[in-house]
């Protein structure tokens, strides 16, 4: 009867532990093909032919500690909201950041509407809250820092910035991931 009731726990560990794995790896999955299919719309309208696109250049950023990070393995992850007068304000200015700094940007809305800067904002699904938000209260504009390759999560700020503001946080947040081991 104990070897049994054994079995029966490993075979309950081994399946939660899956479940588990397989909920975390669903989102996972679902930011990764997310931020592929905005790379595909952004070079489809570059592309002439229908070939592989070549890997991009990579996009230095020196940090002010002298590292330098190659921003295509990072995204910046904002969350807004479609009637949000900080987020009308922040969301301009973050698009425009992002633009002239080189650093890949993905938005999601938490109330399924876009704004004039980010019409077409992804509705965030319950998982991707649960992922980004497990401890932090739910408020926007919110910026996240992710690597591409590790799909590891750093908060950046809650709240509208300036930019000045906003790169220098990105500059001490970058800096403590490249020293956790978060560049690839």
């Amino acid at each position: 009867m104990h070897q049994r009731t054994e079995r029966m726990m490993m075979t309950l560990l081994a399946l939660l532990g899956l479940g588990m794995s397989t909920a975390n790896a669903s989102t996972r999955d679902e930011i990764a093909q997310l931020q592929h299919s905005a790379q595909q719309r952004a070079q489809a309208g570059t592309a002439t032919d229908s070939r592989a696109a070549a890997p991009q250049p990579a996009r230095w950023l020196t940090l002010s500690n002298g590292a330098r990070v190659n921003l295509n393995d990072w995204t910046v992850v904002l969350f807004m909201q479609g009637h949000c007068g900080y987020c009308q304000k922040f969301d301009p200015l973050i698009k425009a950041m992002s633009a002239q700094h080189g650093f890949p940007l993905f938005v999601y809305t938490f109330d399924g509407q876009g704004d004039q800067t980010f019409p077409e904002a992804i509705p965030a699904p319950p998982d991707v809250m649960r992922t980004f938000f497990p401890g932090l209260p739910v408020a926007s504009p919110t910026t996240f820092l992710v690597n591409v390759h590790t799909l590891a999560t750093y908060p950046l700020i809650q709240g509208a910035a300036d930019e000045a503001g906003f790169m220098a946080r990105l500059d001490t947040v970058l800096q403590d991931a490249t020293m956790r081991g978060g560049a690839r």
